[in-house]
């Protein structure tokens, strides 16, 4: 029995020990805390409660258990809700629960069901009580499967550095523990947990990780989740330094009403990439892809960009600006059936010829239009919001603001615009619409001369 009971010390130690190392390797803030242990009644979280618990006296931390019931799995997320309940009453730990309704909120935000349980459940974690520290159940194991994922659908180097340890007062004490030992530790230490049936479907990407890829991997190398923890660690040392390199670049572009573009555009393009993630992040709230931060790199020298929802990033006169207030010239219109008009972007003309007279080079100029496509008196005009187009060649049709933006198009309100009683035929820089494009059947063609603007 001696002998039973020691080894029983050394293996509970050995868990103990882990956490501790990576409490301390990480900084995790959890001395004089009250600490919001996030418990679904799973086997990660539930061995995560009883070793905090272990070390509560050591770290003088107040230790509060918080579930969430999300209304997705029914009777058994009941099943859970009522276990964790019953195991903190057994421990003596105070527990708090919430019940939400995730597919229904998520609905209302029009946001996915994960990221809306995701939201519901940090604002859940910290309303318990004012400088709460939160603490999840991410293991290891959980860090790989996120790593692989990263990986396969195109990641960067901050991308390689999957979980993080420690995000703002989130911290994650098992980082370093793997999902065997999770298993070992709850089985020596007669920890009870739940299972959710849906981890078995190999429906979902990670479970589809979990379930076929990580095990192909662990045939190649049975120490695969420690060489992926290197590679992490690796990313991890790496992202600091060129985050803190960006973070400088960020700060010293500054500027009065925006920020140096010129300064952000001498730097090496993976310097260039992270400052643009920094400065959008930093002013809106929002974590830009990479099709986003490509975009906005695309406009460095000068033009606009959508890039998150309506987010708009232009560049002018060397300043980067988001979401810039636009000096609006206000609305105009001319007649054009005389085939003139002096406007305040230009004087334009336009003349009919045959269409054997056209130059077959000229086919496709996008001044060039089907006179008999055109119905009804003409018009020369800025635009009007919702104006719509279908670009000659186009698949869709799409409002003028996105094709302004895809572009790069500034000085909108000053674009002039051809159009007739069925809508717009032309547009200066986007050519003419899909309708008055010169077809197989055109006989006459209606040509568009401008001069230079107005002085």
């Amino acid at each position: 029995m001696p002998t039973t009971h020691c080894l029983y010390l050394r293996r509970r130690s050995e868990m103990i020990c882990k956490v501790k190392k990576a409490i301390s390797r990480y900084n995790m803030p959890l001395e004089g805390k009250t600490v919001a242990v996030g418990v679904s009644g799973g086997a990660d979280s539930m061995a995560l409660l009883h070793v905090l618990l272990e070390l509560k006296d050591e770290l003088q931390m107040k230790i509060i258990a918080c579930h969430v019931n999300h209304g997705i799995r029914g009777e058994t997320a009941d099943r859970d809700e009522k276990f964790v309940v019953e195991a903190c009453k057994k421990l003596g730990v105070d527990v708090r629960v919430l019940k939400a309704d995730v597919p229904a909120k998520a609905r209302e935000l029009h946001l996915g069901v994960e990221e809306c349980g995701r939201r519901i459940r940090y604002d859940f974690f910290n309303s318990v009580a004012d400088g709460v520290v939160i603490a999840t159940a991410h293991t290891l194991s959980d860090r790989c499967e996120t790593l692989l994922l990263n990986i396969a659908r195109g990641t960067s180097v901050k991308g390689l550095c999957s979980i993080p340890a420690v995000r703002g007062n989130v911290v994650r004490p098992l980082i370093d523990c793997t999902r065997t030992d999770i298993e070992k530790y709850c089985e020596q230490n007669k920890i009870d947990f739940v299972t959710d049936e849906t981890n078995f479907e190999d429906i979902y990407s990670r479970n589809r990780i979990r379930l076929n890829v990580i095990p192909e991997l662990k045939a190649l190398n049975p120490s695969v989740e420690k060489s992926f923890s290197r590679l992490i660690s690796n990313a991890e040392e790496e992202n600091d330094f060129i985050s803190e390199i960006s973070r400088e670049i960020t700060e010293k572009s500054v500027l009065d009403d925006g920020y140096d573009a010129r300064l952000i555009e001498e730097q090496h393009i993976a310097l260039r990439k992270r400052v643009i993630f920094e400065i959008i992040n930093r002013e809106t709230g929002f974590v830009p892809e990479a099709i986003h931060i490509d975009s906005v790199n695309s406009i460095l020298k000068g033009g606009k960009t959508e890039i998150i929802g309506d987010t708009v990033v232009e560049v002018k006169n060397g300043i980067m600006r988001i979401n810039p207030t636009e000096e609006k010239t206000g609305e105009w219109e001319y007649n054009f059936d005389s085939f003139s008009a002096e406007t305040p972007c230009g004087n334009f003309k336009a003349e009919i010829i045959n269409k054997n007279n056209l130059p077959p080079k000229q086919f496709v100029h996008n001044k060039v239009l089907d006179c008999d496509s055109i119905i009804g008196s003409l018009t020369i005009r800025n635009r009007r919001p919702g104006d719509k187009m279908k670009i000659a060649g186009s698949s869709c049709t799409k409002t003028l603001k996105k094709l302004f933006n895809e572009k790069h198009l500034q000085n909108r309100d000053s674009i002039p615009i051809l159009a007739d009683e069925l809508g717009i035929c032309w547009v200066q820089g986007l050519g003419c619409s899909d309708r008055c494009k010169i077809k197989p059947e055109t006989k006459k063609i209606l040509i568009i001369g401008e001069d230079k603007q107005n002085d």
